[in-house]
């Protein structure tokens, strides 16, 4: 025999007895495993029967709960819409109602948005009308409860049914009811998400039994009369469902239907006296316990493969080592979406394929604001729940070609196509909003919100520079309050980097004397003599001349520089005051503007009364300006600031009266010496008899309050006669004076004694 032949012989005498030895291995393992799982098939059916009845009851609970969380997040949604409502502005205006309307629907996704005025006339956000869409049974339990939820009715300009929600526009007054709807179909899906892949039923009814919702939909339109059909296991009756639905209590039968055998629980909702019913065939879990068996016996069968598995071992694990060292350098750990090296490198070749489509695209970064609350609050396993779920919904938002990753803790970015600024402003918004709305934390549905900044790609640049853009816009959306999105312009990226540069220079400036003190006189119409001054400030640069105000004080309140100001200003004018005394001239008083940081400060009034006194000037001589903004956030902490300074002999006024925030009740609260009408006031009268009427209005309420009225802005002679007709005291405004240096301010003024000199 050749040496060949007598080593293959010795090679297949080899793998026989090698593959008798492995035969009898498997055998005995799969006999054992066999016996074994026989022994434990009884405690498992067993044990499923049980775990049934826990899984029903569980899953009838969350259902009860999920239902709960869904009408609280759709009233929520509802009780904000009422809030804007409240602006007379949407309401007097039709057309801007149903276009607000027509917006929060799209928002919100409801099936129908609508307000509902005290007469009756209802109006949709699809344009439409109708004449007591809420009846007035319906009206009186809204004003009553706070909020209301019908049964099932039917779409007045659709066949299908739907449920209302309504919340009146303000609480405690009837001035009308904002009210939306959904179909039944959209809470269908809501009642089927976790009832075992569609094997369960659920359905909503009331304390009567009567159906308001069911998923799949039910031929029967009460659960008492279908349940004559029931035959109920021992110790479960109708009599004792229906006493226990009617106690709002919860609950667990079985019984069986037309063969079948199923479980029933029922839980109460906290809306209509409404109960969540969640039914499991038991034939489910026979199906559940076959699939356990056939895995037993598969087990089985797969010790014979353990040696195909063995073979296949190593390449499988080269595989995976692979896929492992890709998933370490490309893959978010925690939402398995892309990284921001995976984005990175796909980015090219997504550029490259919009660019041959011809489609524009922009980078987005999306934040989630206050999401350190959340891990604070909540935990950081319930915050990582919270971002996998922003990051499904980003995900799930994109379109052909476009890219996603999680690029930081609480920030995603985006490549997405751009036909339009606007409909990329539209999408940011639903995507928003969708990723938003269904955020859960510890069982409960948290009103998160997104912020996006974009940058529309509009040159080749490197791509760690655009996503700097990005951010950039990102960092304007987030200083806006309620900005959901911003759009990164090179005018923005100007405007960070002049902020940077009076921010640098800031505290130089104050030493080294560039912040100027200019006074504008306040002149009485009748006269035109000078009763007043208000102290402005102006910042004179070396090399760069003067800087408007509007550019360096908001900056100075963000990052609290302007209390240091404010201080300086008070000592410029006391100083003024102090001279124009000691040289003898008839000196005014003079109003200084104030922050509202200084409201934080409670020794504020005592130091600037222990000022005043230091500098030898009377109190009366000293106004303090506060702006209407600052008034309106802080009612109770002014009134009691307004009153320390009155006990102190300090006259108080009202800045920009009418400038966003006018509140008559601020008027009412609080005590002020003088009121000033905001110059944008006077912009919009000239030519609008309405707004004439309205500052007019104004003008006599103040008036009869004990106040003075100082108009700003006062720039032509036709303004300035129609001011002193309705009463007004004083003008401030360049048709009688700009504003002045101390040294051009006390020229105008007279020697004590005289009798004053009137504006040219």
């Amino acid at each position: 025999m050749e040496p060949q032949e007598i080593g293959r012989v010795r090679k297949n005498t080899y793998n026989l007895r090698g593959f008798k030895r492995t035969f009898i291995f498997i055998l005995i393992a799969a006999i054992l495993v066999a016996t074994g799982s026989v022994l434990a098939w009884k405690q498992v059916t067993n044990r499923l029967s049980q775990d049934a009845r826990e899984s029903i009851e569980s899953a009838g609970r969350e259902l009860a709960e999920n239902f709960n969380y869904l009408l609280e997040a759709e009233f929520q949604i509802l009780s904000s819409i009422s809030v804007s409502l409240e602006a007379p502005a949407v309401l007097a205006n039709k057309q801007r109602l149903v276009g607000y309307l027509e917006r929060q629907n799209k928002r919100n996704v409801f099936d129908l948005t609508g307000y509902q005025a005290p007469d009756g006339t209802a109006w949709f956000s699809n344009g439409k009308t109708l004449k007591w869409f809420l009846s007035q049974a319906v009206v009186d339990a809204v004003y009553k409860q706070g909020q209301f939820i019908s049964g099932r009715r039917k779409n007045p300009f659709e066949n299908e049914d739907i449920l209302i929600f309504a919340v009146p526009l303000k609480e405690g007054e009837e001035k009308g009811v904002v009210f939306a709807t959904h179909t039944a179909t959209f809470y269908r899906q809501t009642l089927t998400a976790n009832l075992w892949q569609g094997n369960g039923i659920g359905i909503i009814m009331d304390k009567d039994g009567d159906i308001v919702l069911s998923a799949p939909k039910s031929s029967y339109g009460n659960i008492f009369e279908m349940m004559s059909d029931f035959l109920f296991d021992a110790g479960f009756s109708a009599d004792q469902i229906k006493e226990e639905v009617s106690s709002g209590k919860s609950g667990l039968s079985g019984y069986s239907l037309r063969g079948e055998h199923r479980f029933a629980a029922y839980h109460p909702l906290k809306y209509n006296n409404w109960y969540a019913f969640a039914v499991l065939p038991t034939a489910f879990v026979a199906e559940k316990a076959l699939g356990l068996m056939v895995m037993a016996w598969l087990i089985c069968f797969s010790v014979i493969a353990v040696l195909v598995v063995c073979i296949v071992f190593m390449l499988r694990m080269q595989h995976q080592n692979g896929r492992a060292l890709y998933a370490m350098g490309f893959v978010d750990s925690l939402t398995q979406a892309d990284n921001l090296n995976s984005f990175h490198f796909k980015y090219a070749a997504a550029v490259e394929a919009f660019k041959k489509k011809g489609v524009p695209f922009a980078l987005a970064v999306v934040n989630i604001n206050r999401f350190k609350a959340v891990n604070d609050i909540y935990g950081l396993e319930e915050g990582d729940k919270i971002l996998k779920q922003v990051a499904a919904a980003l995900q799930e938002g994109l379109q052909e070609g476009e890219l996603f990753c999680r690029s930081s803790a609480d920030e995603f970015l985006l490549l997405l196509a751009c036909p339009g600024r606007t409909d990329l402003a539209l999408r940011l918004e639903n995507v928003a909003q969708r990723a938003g709305r269904f955020c859960q934390a510890d069982g409960k549905c948290l009103p998160l919100s997104l912020t996006c900044g974009v940058y529309v790609v509009d040159e080749d640049s490197p791509f760690y520079i655009m996503v700097d853009r990005a951010k950039l816009a990102l960092s304007s959306a987030r200083q806006r309050a309620g900005a959901v999105y911003a759009f990164y312009d090179e005018a923005f990226r100007r405007r960070i980097v002049a902020e940077k540069h009076i921010e640098s220079h800031m505290e130089s400036a104050l030493q080294n004397g560039e912040f100027k003190l200019y006074l504008q006189p306040k002149c009485d119409f009748k006269t035109g003599k000078i009763e007043s001054a208000e102290a402005l400030v102006r910042w004179e640069q070396p090399g760069k001349g003067l800087i408007a105000p509007d550019n360096f004080i908001p900056i100075f309140e963000k990052n609290g520089f302007i209390l240091e100001l404010d201080w300086f200003m008070l000592k410029q004018t006391l100083g003024l005051l102090k001279e124009w005394k000691e040289a003898g001239l008839n000196i005014v008083p003079i109003g200084i503007n104030f922050s509202r940081l200084h409201l934080d400060d409670p020794s504020f009034v005592e130091e600037l009364s222990r000022l005043a006194d230091e500098y030898g000037v009377d109190h009366q001589f000293l106004e303090a300006e506060l702006t209407e903004s600052v008034v309106f956030g802080n009612t109770a902490i002014m009134k009691r600031f307004v009153d320390d300074l009155h006990a102190k002999g300090f006259s108080v006024a009202m800045d920009d009266f009418g400038s966003g925030y006018s509140s008559l009740n601020v008027l009412k609260n609080l005590e002020f010496d003088c009121v000033k009408l905001d110059k944008e006031f006077l912009m919009r009268e000239e030519g609008s008899t309405r707004m004439r009427a309205i500052i007019s209005g104004l003008v006599s309420m103040i008036k009869s309050l004990g106040g003075k009225i100082v108009a700003e802005g006062v720039e032509t002679q036709e303004q300035a006669q129609f001011l002193q007709s309705i009463g007004c005291d004083l003008a401030q405004g360049y048709l009688f004076y700009k504003p002045l240096s101390p040294q051009e301010f006390a020229k105008l003024l007279p020697a004590a004694g005289s009798t004053g000199q009137k504006a040219q």
